[in-house]
């Protein structure tokens, strides 16, 4: 029987929201909300939190969950997943967001779930579909996919770009990503290429490489943290009793 791991990279240092992991929502610190809705879904065989930081290894393991510590120097999260299934073997591995707390139970089952399909050269993410405000939001990224649901290319920009006003369909991209262990490896090993560092976009290494990027479609309401704004929003959200479970 194959394991599907989930793995939540958790890093101390963010720009726009110090001490990110470690926010406070409702007496619980955010990456503990991230990790139990991971729990809850039943849809893994491990959930782990991967850290850089002491506090944040102490605050997880305060509230019983499991965490690993990790480099300090890994330079995006993928990075710091591998480190974790190399001490943590798995047929599977979802790269859940640590600031990701409320992504719907049923998301997660149906992405374990398509993530056992993956080969050596492939990898699956998901998206939704954008707004007219999304799709001229450089912080939002947008993919455009072929009739196949593989993505074409991701970017910061209006893709694509619907010159004549036809109603062109425009996906929101999701941080959520799912290797097989020989893909994930694979994907570490290449390094950054020109979109990449164009765009600030990790994801596009694997296209700029020939892999194959499988991306689920499915509309579902969830609240990023990214700012301050956004974490006042989320606790406000659970103060009305609102979050779903």
């Amino acid at each position: 029987m194959s394991v599907t791991l989930c793995v939540i990279p958790a890093r101390y240092a963010s720009t726009r929201l110090p001490a990110k992991p470690l926010c406070d929502i409702a007496g619980k610190p955010m990456i503990m909300w991230v990790y139990e809705r991971a729990v809850a879904s039943g849809a893994f065989d491990k959930v782990v939190v991967a850290t850089d930081h002491d506090s944040i290894f102490s605050a997880v393991k305060h509230a019983h969950g499991d965490v690993i510590m990790t480099s300090p120097d890994h330079p995006r999260g993928t990075d710091r997943v591998f480190e974790v299934v190399q001490k943590i073997p798995c047929d599977f591995v979802v790269n859940l967001q640590g600031d990701e707390p409320d992504v719907p139970i049923g998301i997660l089952t149906d992405f374990s779930s398509e993530v056992k399909k993956l080969n050596d050269n492939s990898l699956l993410t998901i998206a939704s579909h954008a707004t007219i405000e999304e799709s001229n939001n450089p912080n939002v990224v947008k993919v455009v996919l072929d009739r196949f649901q593989n993505a074409l290319y991701f970017s910061r920009s209006g893709i694509p770009y619907d010159r004549d006003a036809i109603g062109a369909t425009q996906l929101r991209h999701k941080g959520i990503y799912g290797f097989s262990s020989e893909s994930l490896a694979k994907f570490c090993s290449f390094p950054q290429g020109e979109l990449e560092k164009a765009e600030s976009l990790e994801q596009l290494r694997a296209l700029e490489y020939g892999m194959t990027i499988r991306c689920l479609v499915r509309d579902f309401d969830s609240i990023g943290i990214d700012t301050q704004n956004d974490l006042e929003l989320f606790r406000r959200v659970v103060a009305n009793g609102h979050y779903k479970h």
